[in-house]
């Protein structure tokens, strides 16, 4: 099947943890996704579509693109790709993440804005001209259940702690993105989500105690973007969708 019949996606971040996993979930189950998983560095990226097309049962394709959601130039550069070698995109997720460790509390924010959101917001501008060249344009923000300021204001909420504050608040942020996008686009028949793969055991943080705290494995945290990509979840649009239901604001 070409790419130009499928649907295409592409996925931030996706040569490790949880965008890898979504990738892997969407191409080992239909033959209709064409993932552009995307990489800062273009040699991970290169392992990691490798790993996916070779894999026992592959039924959709993968092809590795630059893409670093800090560098305009960057971001620039891979839509100008795709638009050259595919014209269009059918669904972007906007997966690229850090937990920053900087010890110096502004300096932490800064970094954790600049990829969690400003990277985001870089990134989706980019491609929303290819995205309004589907006919059925899907835009998907990795969430997370501890940006809930319901849940971070209620004593009796397993969030209810101050912990992580700048990466809390750049979920904080990226939902109200999300918000706007959705308020924004449905008009336009875009299907705007935010998806929260709940605590999944990656490289952002120390990996036995993300176990000890409940963490799923990262192939559970891909299965739960991917619905949304997949569209089990439409009748939750314009909500963040996790495995419990719809986040609380």
């Amino acid at each position: 099947m070409e790419p130009s019949s499928q649907t295409i996606v592409l996925i931030t971040g996706a040569n490790q943890g949880v965008g890898f996993e979504t990738a892997k979930n969407l191409a080992l189950h239909s033959i209709k996704y064409h993932v552009l998983l995307a990489s800062r560095d273009p040699a991970k990226g290169a392992d990691a579509a490798s790993t996916l097309n070779n894999l026992p049962g592959i039924k959709g394709t993968v092809e590795a693109i630059q893409l670093d959601v800090t560098d305009d130039a960057s971001v620039d550069a891979a839509a100008s790709k795709v638009s050259s070698t595919h014209g269009r995109l059918d669904v972007l997720v906007n997966n690229a993440g850090i937990l920053s460790k900087n010890p110096i509390a502004r300096d932490n924010l800064r970094e954790v804005l600049a990829v969690n959101c400003v990277g985001v917001m870089s990134v989706t501008e980019a491609f929303l001209p290819l995205l309004r060249n589907s006919s059925a344009p899907r835009l998907v923000f990795v969430s997370s259940s501890i940006g809930s300021i319901t849940h971070a204001s209620d004593p009796e909420s397993p969030y209810y702690r101050a912990a992580g504050e700048q990466y809390r608040m750049s979920k904080a942020a990226l939902n109200m993105l999300m918000n706007q996008y959705h308020v924004k686009l449905a008009p336009d028949g875009f299907k705007v989500f935010g998806a929260d793969p709940g605590l999944v055991v990656t490289n952002l943080a120390d990996k036995e105690n993300q176990r000890a705290r409940g963490g799923v494995e990262g192939d559970v945290g891909g299965e739960r973007v991917a619905t949304v990509v997949r569209g089990d979840r439409d009748a939750d649009v314009g909500r963040v969708c996790g495995v419990y239901g719809v986040c609380p604001w």
